[in-house]
Formats: C-alpha cells, sequence, structure tokens
C-alpha cells in the first residue's frame, strides 16, 4: 500500500508540473499575429483584376494589421 501512494503521489506532482507548463502564455496572441504576418499590398495591375470579395479580404486584413499592428496604409 504504501508503494502505490509513493506512486501516485509521483505522478500527480508529475502531472501538475505538466499542466503548469500549459497554462502559461507564450505571448499575446495579437503580437504573435503580427509576428508572422505582414500588410498586403498588390499592383494596380492585380488590384484591377481582383474581385470585390477579394479586395473587401485584402483590406479586411489589412485593416486589422493597422489597428493591431500599427501598420501604415
Amino acid at each position: 500500500m504504501g508503494k502505490a501512494l509513493i506512486l501516485m503521489r509521483g505522478s500527480l506532482l508529475f502531472g501538475g508540473l505538466l499542466l503548469a507548463g500549459c497554462a502559461t502564455p507564450v505571448s499575446p496572441a495579437r503580437q504573435v499575429w503580427c509576428d508572422h504576418n505582414q500588410p498586403r499590398r498588390a499592383s494596380a495591375a492585380v488590384v484591377a483584376a481582383m474581385t470585390r470579395p477579394e479586395l473587401d479580404e485584402i483590406n479586411a486584413y489589412n485593416g486589422k494589421g493597422a489597428i493591431w499592428c500599427g501598420w501604415k496604409p
């Protein structure tokens, strides 16, 4: 019975350490997004060939970057 308690206590300690490591965030989500993305700048010819939904998506993406990351137009 004593060995079982020692094993259970050891596994609880190990499991607690694992959970503690997962609960600590590495970085705020916005900073991670800003670190991995950059503004989308299309040439005039590409913009002329794009559909309205494509233009809206790029504008929304660049707007998010302007708010979150401080991108300039």
